[in-house]
């Protein structure tokens, strides 16, 4: 059994696939929305050993399909983009999962990306924040957030951060992160 934020994780599901993320449905999904970039890779071999996982031979099938992704990513393909966004805002939390959000991030932040798109990481980054969510792949997100939502934006949820509990000390972080400059309450006017 796994904990995320103070929530147990059942071991079949913190080392198993996302519904919906199996290899063959990420690259029926990426045919779908048009997407040219080889996606496809070879099912792996099986692993056996005592410890494997009932899934284990699935489970490398999808995390280097992941992989396989944010190459495409790179390579300027629109269906690989718009599925590591899907992948990000479904916000799985399993086993290499935090590892392959951080790796989509990072190839996200090249990439063109419509408004919907930006608009969409934008308003999950920002339910992260306010749930106190900043998980270590958030150093990805980061650099992200700042090529893709403009000042006032992320000025505006630092207000909203600033109005919690513990606020002013989280806005205060944030910025730090985002690399924005943040006048603390006492010094403003």
């Amino acid at each position: 059994m796994s904990t995320y934020h103070g929530t147990s994780v059942p071991r079949h599901l913190y080392h198993g696939i996302p519904p919906g993320w199996r290899a063959e449905q990420i690259v029926a999904e990426h045919a779908r929305l048009g997407g040219s970039f080889a996606l496809a890779i070879p099912a792996p071999v099986e692993i056996e050993s005592p410890y494997a996982l009932p899934e284990q031979k699935g489970w490398l099938h999808y995390r280097g399909t992941v992989h396989r992704l944010a190459e495409g990513v790179r390579a300027g393909d629109a269906a690989c983009a718009e599925l590591a966004i899907r992948y990000i805002e479904l916000h799985y939390i399993g086993s290499h999962a935090g590892y392959l959000r951080a790796r989509l991030a990072s190839a996200l932040k090249q990439a063109t990306l419509d408004a919907g798109q930006r608009r969409r990481l934008h308003d999950h980054f920002v339910v992260l924040c306010l749930r106190g969510e900043q998980p270590h792949e958030f150093r990805e997100y980061f650099r992200l957030w700042r090529r893709i939502a403009p000042p006032s934006e992320l000025e505006g949820v630092l207000a909203a951060i600033r109005a919690l509990p513990e606020g002013e000390r989280r806005a205060a972080r944030l910025a730090s992160r985002l690399g924005m400059e943040w006048a603390t309450k006492a010094a403003m006017p």
